[in-house]
């Protein structure tokens, strides 16, 4: 079954056009299961902007698809990551465009992600409740798709599941905690062989934060 891991990967060095920023290295991820991640390195930095995520499926033909905030003057190494969630199965490229304060940009090398399993679907938004009794997340379905969903304690074990059928696009799915004490609780979504785990806490403090959610 496909997990969210994070896996290693190889090193390219290369050296941006212009020296007012200069990359030590460039990070591929293979496949991160929900999309192709991404992370490069700089040692130097005068006057960095931003960095521009730019794809490709032919080579000539980029398009922007997001971007990172730059740490805009620096001596010392600073990495960078960015997670294309809407990579599909298949070859990507990508290309990192550098802007300055001043507009001026530079490019880095093009690299190539292979994606060999094709996204179902991806958490596109988590609704934290105004109290503990249940959790809202809403889906975004790449197509039609029989969608599994449980309650988990910290150990795996399941304390419930359901199924529902997710037509293409956004659909919501309540997590009912009414009968659950305090604690940390994962809660899985799986689709054939992909799967999301979202660890959620759920507190009777009414005081306390709503809980938050992180992806394991």
């Amino acid at each position: 079954m496909k997990k969210l891991v994070l896996t290693f990967a190889l090193f390219s060095t290369f050296l941006s056009l212009k020296a007012d920023v200069v990359f030590q290295s460039f990070v591929v991820g293979d496949d991160f299961g929900i999309g192709n991640f991404l992370e490069w390195v700089t040692v130097e930095e005068i006057d960095n902007d931003i960095f521009k995520i730019e794809k490709s499926t032919d080579g000539g033909d980029f398009v922007e698809i997001g971007e990172v905030k730059g740490i805009g003057n620096s001596a010392d190494e600073q990495k960078y990551t960015f997670l294309d969630l809407n990579a599909r199965k298949g070859r990507s490229l990508y290309r990192i465009r550098q802007v300055d304060v001043g507009g001026d940009q530079s490019f880095s090398h093009t690299v190539v992600v292979n994606k060999e399993s094709e996204n179902k679907f991806m958490v596109a938004r988590i609704i934290n409740p105004l109290n503990s009794s249940s959790v809202e997340l809403q889906i975004d379905a790449i197509e039609d798709v029989e969608l599994k969903y449980s309650i988990r304690d910290m150990k795996g074990d399941v304390l419930q599941e359901e199924t529902m059928f997710a037509n293409a696009g956004l659909s919501n799915i309540v997590f009912d905690l009414k009968a659950y004490a305090d604690g940390p609780y994962k809660l899985a979504l799986v689709a054939g062989d992909e799967e999301e785990m979202i660890t959620i806490r759920k507190s009777s403090n009414d005081s306390a934060k709503p809980p938050v959610a992180s992806k394991n």
